[in-house]
């Protein structure tokens, strides 16, 4: 609900329960992590476990022995879902370390924020997905900030004439923004998502829905070369192939 441009009540999602398969497909590819499926009291993915679906390559890496109190807790103060506690050490203990960085994994969304505020280059972080945002400002009404109210992120703010930007290295990708808005004025688009390998018919329909025709395509053409080189490292080269690799 966006009442006189700003985001009055979020969205929610209901479930069927009756319905649900579960499946856990909902809960393997949300960008903000923000689903937990659980059958008979134990978390599981059964579209994973069944290879039907990929695991997302997602990662926080955390040099510690980079950090430095001096920064004033950077990356802790950037992060938006609160998923990074910074721990002093104690000065009393000979070789402590200087602080602690702590991160909650389950809250992170992994979207760079805490990295680009790291004064030391001490974290590192790879995020799932890749894409494009596409904005139509123009069609801003005055005053409307709804999109950088949604976003989990951080990622949309105003520019100086009161106009929405993004900034596609904190960007997750979630369309929160393009769902949001009152006006349609936000394209957002998934051009490639990292995973796990898998062979899947399940997961080329999800990935269609999820990005476009053109990234299956190339997912497709991505794995049958993976796999003529695996073929090709697996055999002796021929005669002719052996002299071109000489020449």
């Amino acid at each position: 609900m966006v009442v006189d441009g700003r985001l009055a009540r979020k969205p929610a999602v209901d479930f069927d329960v009756n319905a649900c398969i579960f499946c856990g497909e909902c809960a393997t590819i949300c960008p903000l992590d923000a689903l937990r499926m659980k059958i008979d009291g134990e978390e599981i993915a059964t579209i994973v476990k069944n290879e039907a679906f990929p695991i997302l390559l997602k990662e926080i890496k955390v040099a510690r022995e980079r950090c430095k109190p001096e920064c004033k807790l950077k990356c802790q103060q950037e992060c938006p879902t609160g998923a990074i506690n910074v721990v002093i050490g104690n000065s009393k203990i000979k070789k402590a370390p200087a602080l602690d960085v702590q991160v909650n994994e389950s809250l992170c969304i992994y979207c760079k924020r805490c990295e680009a505020a790291c004064p030391f280059d001490a974290i590192l972080v790879k995020k799932p997905f890749l894409g494009t945002v596409q904005l139509k400002v123009d069609l801003c009404p005055e005053g409307c900030r709804a999109c950088v109210d949604i976003c989990p992120a951080h990622a949309a703010q105003l520019d100086e004439n009161g106009k929405p930007k993004v900034s596609l290295n904190f960007c997750v990708y979630c369309f929160a923004c393009q769902k949001v808005c009152p006006e349609k004025a936000i394209d957002v688009r998934r051009e490639w998502i990292f995973h796990s390998d898998v062979r899947s018919a399940v997961w080329l329909t999800a990935l269609k829905k999820l990005t476009s025709l053109e990234t299956v395509s190339k997912e497709v053409a991505s794995d049958s070369g993976r796999r003529r080189h695996t073929r090709a490292g697996n055999r002796a080269p021929s005669s002719e192939e052996a002299s071109t690799d000489v020449a």
